[in-house]
């Protein structure tokens, strides 16, 4: 049963799964899906195909062809799980729209009491990890102006509302932890110990993971900024101390030896420079991302024909 509904008043539900290299993965998300809500629910199931080389998209074609709720995103290339995210956050169209990995690390058992809480009022369910580093949380958070939740996941689930409200950013590299607690929206948390992946291989590298922290990092607050200048003053302020040392000892005839020191001296300067050149490197190059205008990611398959199947049943409701 998937686009009926056992209580006619029920309202859709969009539920987003990026997947990068995922063919093994497909057909068993959705089956948990489908087992987790066991008909209740009139769902849309969005796969985000982001740029996989192996056969992602054709296994996703084939549970097309079985199942009318399903719909395929497919981008041209590998843009990142966070357009991925954003792609399938503005095709969607239920009333909540509920995101999660292809892994099976986001159980979908949880489905049931993401949405009770929704229907009793939440705008945000938000699952958080029990089991993870809090290492990420301690660096993003001390840097961001806006606390993000500790072990949270993207797999969450927004109302319309919210859904509405981060539609409204046009950041080119959005985070969207990030975006929805810089909402300030009432959140539910859900707890859950995430297990083991159900096939593949993460496509998340080191080097993704560090670019989606200074992503994080840039796109919520611009304390870096502030601290390279704080810092950069306290520098500043050492060396004016250590200047008069040396101008108050040469004065007073003593030799100064301090070669090892000025040497540790001007290296000490010299990295300042260069991490604050960095830092503003980094909004600059945010600044130039934006202003280019290019798109955030490129679209070369859609669902047009499921489209058509999301009116139809929307149409019906209306009707009925």
């Amino acid at each position: 049963m998937d686009w009926q509904a056992e209580d006619a008043g029920a309202r859709l539900v969009s539920i987003v799964i990026p997947a990068y290299n995922e063919e093994q993965n497909v057909r068993p998300v959705y089956d948990a899906i489908q087992s987790a809500l066991r008909g209740r629910e009139a769902i849309e199931v969005i796969f985000v195909d982001d740029g996989s080389t192996d056969s992602t998209a054709e296994c996703i074609r084939g549970l097309r062809a079985q199942h009318p709720c399903v719909r395929l995103i497919r981008f041209g290339r590998n843009f990142g799980q966070q357009p991925a995210l954003a792609a399938g956050i503005e095709a969607a169209r239920g009333a909540a729209v509920i995101t999660l990995d292809c892994d099976l690390q986001h159980p979908p058992e949880l489905l049931p009491r993401m949405l009770e809480a929704w229907r009793g009022g939440a705008k945000v369910v938000q699952t958080v990890r029990t089991r993870t580093s809090s290492l990420f949380y301690r660096f993003l958070n001390l840097l961001s102006e806006i606390p993000v939740q500790g072990g949270a996941a993207d797999y969450q689930l927004l109302d319309r509302a919210v859904v509405e409200a981060v539609l409204r950013f046009r950041d080119r590299n959005p985070f969207l932890r990030g975006l929805v607690a810089w909402l300030g929206f009432p959140v539910v948390r859900i707890e859950y110990a995430a297990p083991e992946r159900m096939g593949g291989k993460s496509g998340y590298t080191v080097r993704k993971m560090l670019r989606l922290s200074v992503q994080a990092v840039t796109g919520l607050s611009a304390k870096p900024l502030r601290f390279s200048f704080y810092f950069g003053l306290l520098t500043a302020v050492l060396c004016a101390i250590y200047a008069a040392f040396a101008v108050v000892a040469l004065i007073a005839g003593r030799t100064v030896q301090g070669w090892t020191s000025v040497i540790v001296l001007v290296t000490f300067i010299g990295a300042v420079q260069l991490v604050s050149i960095g830092i503003a490197g980094e909004y600059i190059a945010r600044i130039y991302e934006q202003t280019r205008g290019i798109p955030r990611y490129v679209i070369v398959e859609g669902d047009v024909e499921t489209d058509r199947a999301v009116e139809t049943w929307q149409s019906s409701q209306t009707r009925s």
